[in-house]
């Protein structure tokens, strides 16, 4: 069972990690993609985002004083990755796009990485608890 203290701070993590998404696709739109093009900039922009959700995961989840069980943090991860999915399912219902659309950057046949990002949400709370026990 998760203690809603530990839902307050994972869902206030997930804030974080939002803001950040909010500033890399900025960055991405308005610097990268001009100078590397849109592919390149998607593919350098979805690899900052998951591995900035993995250094967070790590700062919260490995540095804490006690170590959390693989079922709490698989259900952070899952949590994080569902909050992710509502807000762009929520960002294509209020922009009005088709569903083809709101799909469209998980398919890796068309080189779009974004559900890597999903993947690192999932699981990096759960690989920072373990490297935390490994390192006990």
């Amino acid at each position: 069972m998760i203690h809603r203290r530990l839902v307050w701070l994972a869902l206030w993590i997930w804030v974080l990690l939002l803001g950040f998404a909010v500033v890399n696709g900025l960055f991405r739109r308005r610097a990268l993609e001009p100078a590397l093009g849109p592919e390149a900039a998607h593919v350098l922009s979805t690899l900052t985002l998951a591995g900035f959700v993995l250094i967070v995961s790590l700062l919260f989840f490995a540095a804490r004083e006690h170590s959390l069980p693989p079922g709490a943090l698989l259900a952070i991860g899952a949590f994080w990755a569902a909050l992710t999915a509502l807000c762009e399912l929520g960002l294509g219902l209020a922009q009005g796009l088709p569903a083809a659309e709101w799909f469209g950057d998980y398919d890796v046949g068309r080189g779009r990485l974004f559900g890597l990002v999903i993947l690192s949400e999932l699981f990096s709370p759960l690989i920072a608890g373990s490297l935390r026990r490994l390192g006990r």
